[in-house]
């Protein structure tokens, strides 16, 4: 795992060109540090780590729980991608406004036996 590298990841995202989706805005997405992590703990380190790299750079994060997208979804509310992808895939996101796009950073850890991955995701699309 190498932070710089994750760093230097995370800005080639936001500086290139993002596709469209059919019906919206796109989105970039990477996963960042380990493939295979030691343990579920050194995953959520290393995101902890890396927030704490983004923080300095662009301030707190906005932290936003999935469940209210989900319930929005549920309600029949088109949710906007890459929103309704990580609502449900992911519990908490965190999330940077830099430079006119949306970086979001969260840990996905889905009901699977395999140890959860770090995923960062760099969009247009206002997380609402």
């Amino acid at each position: 795992m190498d932070i710089a590298k994750d760093l230097a990841l995370i800005d080639g995202l936001r500086t290139r060109a993002i596709p469209a989706e059919p019906g919206g805005d796109g989105y970039l997405q990477a996963v960042l540090g380990l493939r295979h992590w030691p343990s579920a703990e050194d995953c959520y380190a290393y995101e902890a780590a890396m927030a704490e790299r983004l923080t300095e750079r662009w301030g707190e994060p906005s932290r936003w729980g999935t469940t209210t997208l989900i319930e929005r979804g549920a309600r029949g509310e088109r949710i906007p991608e890459p929103w309704a992808w990580l609502s449900e895939c992911a519990t908490e996101l965190l999330t940077w406004e830099a430079s006119a796009r949306w970086v979001t950073m969260t840990v996905i850890d889905g009901d699977s036996e395999e140890l959860p991955q770090v995923y960062v995701v760099v969009t247009t699309t206002d997380p609402l």
